[in-house]
Formats: C-alpha cells, structure tokens, sequence
C-alpha cells in the first residue's frame, strides 16, 4: 500500500513539471517579437499591419519648394514662390495649381507595390539606364528625393523603379507615370472656358469664311417680327435673306452644342504673331449671349415682409457674351481658338467646333408657313389664280346683360357672313401648309404667277404674306414676298387642298 501511494505522488509531480514547461513555452512563443526574435518580414511590419520596407521615401509638404521632372517630352522645373507653383523658366506662365497638388500628394510618401530585386546586379534590364521619367523634389533644408522609372512590368500594373541612395528594384503605380506626363504647355493654366445652362443661352451667332452664317435669336418682344407668325419667339436670322421662325423644341435641343467651351490645352498665353495659328484672319466666330443672375448688395437694406429679416442683397439677371475665333486645325484635327479681348491661343476639339459651325438651320425650323392664333386675326386677303376671295373676322366689344365687357364676332366670307364653324374649318386647312423640303439653290420667282397668295393681317399691325409658285409635279416654292425668290417648297397636295378649301367654302347664304 505505502508503495502504491508513493507511485502516485512522483506520477504527480511529473505532471505538474510538464505543465510549468508547457505554460513557459508558450508565454515565450507568444511574447518572442519583444524579444527580437522572428524573421525578417515579421520584423518589417508596422502597427497596422502594412509592409514599412515598401515605403521608400517621405516628405514634408510643407517643407517642398522645388518639382523637377524629366518624360520622354520634356523637361520641367516648378519653384514655390509666395504659395503659388511657377515655372523657373518662365513665371510669368500660369501653372495650373490643381496639377502640381496631385503631384505632391502622389510623392508625400512614395510607396512601392513590391520589391523586384534587392541589389541587382544590371539595371539595365528594367529600363533604368535611361529612364523614361526621373522625378526630384527637393525640400528648403536641402533634402533630396529622386525617383527614376523605367520599364512597365508586364503585368501593366506599374513601372520599374529606383530611388536615389537605395540599390533595389521596385515596382510603383501607373499614377507616377501619368501625374509626371506632363510638359510646360501642358501644365498651363487655361482658366474657365464657359459653361453655363443652355437655357440661359439667347442669342448664337456664327459667322464663317467659307460656308454659311447662322444666326438665331430669342425675340419675345417682336424686334425682328416682320413676316412670321406671332406665336414663335426663337427667330433664324441667318443664313437666310429672310427671317424665319425656329420650332421652340428643336431649339432646345439645338441649344446644349453652344452651353460649353472646354480648352484642351493653351498653346500660348500672350500670342503675339496669330498667323501661325490661322487666327489673324480667323475662318470662324462663334459669339453667345446668355442671361446670368448675380448677387447685388442693396444700396439700403430692407426686410423681408414674410421672414422680418433684414435683407442685404437681391439677385438681379444680367447679359452676358462670350466670343472666340476659331483658326486653322493642328495635327491631331483640333482646332486653335482665341477669346474675344485675350492674346492666349487654346485648342479645342474637333468634334466640339464642327458642332457649333455645321448648322442646318432648317432643321430647327417651325415647319408651319402660317401659323397664326385666329384670335389674333383680322382679315385674310386671298388669291387664287388670279381670283380675289376674302376672309374677315369682325371684333365689337360691347357691355353685355351683366353689365360685363364681351366681343362680340362676325365672320364673313367675300363680304357675305359666313358660318363660324365653316370658317374655322377652313381656317384650320389654311395654316396647313408647311415648309416640306429646302431647295439646294434659291430659285427665283419674278415673272412667274402664283397659284396662290395669302395675306394674314394681325390685329397689332403686321401683314405676313406666302405666295405659292409651281415648281414640280409634287412641289410649290413658297416666296414670302421680299425677294421674289424662294429656297423652300411645300407638298402640292397640301396647297392644292387649301386652294380646293377656299373656294368650295360654305356660305350662310347658300
């Protein structure tokens, strides 16, 4: 008995030292970073988790006063000077800040994708001979940093590189590449070009060497009104002899190719020989005038009758123009611009300019010849064939039983009374007409007789006039009667319809 107890206690011990060694080791293993002990990629881990060896350089932002970069183009040095970026060649040149601002947040701290080869033994091999990019930033207390980038690894996510007093190969972004692609004339500042809502757009006009003028125009108050209908403000006044109403909704369409000029680039800030560029006899002028509100400060304050409080300023809408001239086009098509009152030359796109100088004006017509509101109208003075017919709407206003104003209407067909219904029938027929196709040349009348001539006479004065002339088997011109001559032609069926119209028309006195 004494024997077995015995057996047990040293089985116990036994035990019980396993344990202490199992719970030393393991507190050890746990703890062996703190004892410098691990491998080498533990050891170049920070905090959170992120490789440190990768991070191959850092700056001071606020330290930075020199940029120098070389690409396969140029070769570009940017100074600080009272907290603006300017080029050391030329300061007068405006850099764009918002460029040189990507460039420093990219190089704040410079962070490579991987290591290549720690200490190669032939840099050659990754392009880093002769780089095709070498960024140097330098700080004001003389620090130095300078990146060279050679080839793109072949998986196309980066560029072989190497910095300055590190013998390995790493890869960095793409983002180097493109942010350091820079040249000088890149990097200029080419300010705001217009952008603006089209709907504030009122005026476009579009004057050209070669090829047609156009010129359109918002006229509510009828300045050029002289032989449209009175219910389309949007007038054509160009490329044609005559003026022409615009379709409201085509227009708004129209409009956006006009809402914004986006530069591409400025070739030269203070031009002083604007023949190289073709802009010394320029082969285009855009011009838009546009409405803009702005704050104006109120000469007294005042209150707001709704709020009670006091109130400082009013928003007021101004007029306002923007003009470029458009020159020759450069290797890549697009084209040399100049503003209005600036000696920069910019380039704009080709496919933005042609839009703006390639206008069908027909296409954003209002089709109808002789859309008018029959509230508006007066009298119709018709000829067909040489035959007189008439159409007139007589207007009286009296005080009816309710001692209320009223008009009172009186329709007359050739100086008979005619049925109002009849009369709107025909009314309807009449502003049927439509400008169906444009002739590819004017085509003159004089000397020819109309089939038909229609004079719509407006209760605020105006007269607007259409004559009809034969032209082909399917269509008339339509001569609103300045020129004698006619560019348009509508559907013979149609006119014929209205001719058949009129003088069928059923009187009251039939």
């Amino acid at each position: 008995m004494a024997k077995r107890k015995k057996k047990n206690q040293l089985t116990l011990i036994s035990l019980l030292l396993a344990l202490v060694l199992l719970t030393g080791f393991y507190v050890w293993f746990s703890n062996k970073d703190k004892f410098g002990v691990g491998n080498k990629a533990d050891e170049d881990k920070d905090l959170t988790g992120e490789d440190s060896s990768l991070i191959l350089a850092d700056i001071d932002l606020d330290l930075v006063d020199t940029i120098r970069f070389i690409n396969e183009d140029s070769e570009v040095t940017l100074v600080l000077e009272e907290d603006l970026w300017k080029s050391k060649a030329d300061k007068d040149r405006p850099i764009n800040q918002n460029v040189v601002s990507n460039m420093l947040s990219l190089i704040d701290e410079v962070k490579a994708e991987r290591l290549v080869n720690e200490s190669p033994e032939d840099i050659e091999q990754y392009g880093l001979t002769k780089p095709d990019l070498y960024i140097e930033v330098m700080q004001s207390d003389k620090k130095l940093i300078g990146i060279s980038l050679g080839y793109q690894v072949a998986s196309s996510q980066g560029y072989y590189a190497k910095i300055e007093g590190n013998d390995g190969v790493y890869v960095l972004p793409n983002t180097y590449k493109t942010y350091f692609a820079y040249s000088e004339r890149e990097m200029t500042d080419i300010g705001d070009g217009l952008a603006i809502e089209s709907s504030s757009i009122y005026h476009v006009q579009v004057l050209q060497q070669d090829g047609e003028d156009f010129e359109l125009i918002y006229d509510p108050d009828s300045t050029y009104h002289k032989h449209l209908s009175e219910m389309f403000s949007w007038l054509i006044l160009k490329p044609y002899d005559e003026i022409y109403a615009a379709d409201n909704a085509k227009v708004t369409e129209f409009l956006p190719n006009y809402d914004s000029f986006n530069f591409i680039s400025c070739i030269e800030y203070q031009a002083k020989e604007f023949d190289k560029y073709g802009l010394d006899e320029p082969k285009a002028s855009i011009l838009i005038e546009y409405y803009q509100e702005v704050i104006k400060p109120l000469d007294e304050p005042t209150t707001d009758p709704d709020t009670g409080e006091e109130v400082t300023e009013e928003i007021i809408t101004v007029e306002r123009s923007y003009m470029i001239y458009v020159g020759d086009q450069d290797e890549q098509g697009d084209y040399y611009v100049r503003k209005e009152g600036s000696q920069a030359v910019y380039t704009m796109k080709a496919k933005d300019i042609d839009k703006m100088l390639n206008v069908d004006a027909f296409s954003i017509f209002n089709p109808f010849v002789n859309l008018h509101n029959i509230l508006t109208v007066d009298r119709i003075d018709i000829e067909i064939n040489g035959n007189p017919y008439s159409m007139v709407i007589d207007r009286e206003t009296i005080i009816n039983d309710d001692g209320e104003e009223e008009v009172v209407e009186e329709y007359y067909y050739n100086g008979n009374p005619a049925d109002i219904e009849a009369f709107k029938d025909v009314y309807q027929i009449m502003i049927s007409a439509k400008y169906d196709t444009q002739l590819k040349e004017e085509v003159s009348t004089e000397g020819l007789e109309p089939v038909l001539t229609m004079s719509y006479k407006i209760n605020t004065g105006e007269t607007y006039t259409s004559r009809y002339f034969p032209y082909d088997d399917s269509l008339y011109i339509i001569d609103n009667g300045i020129n004698n001559s006619g560019r348009f032609a509508s559907d013979k069926r149609i006119i014929d319809g209205i001719i058949e119209a009129i003088i069928e028309f059923k009187r009251t006195d039939e």
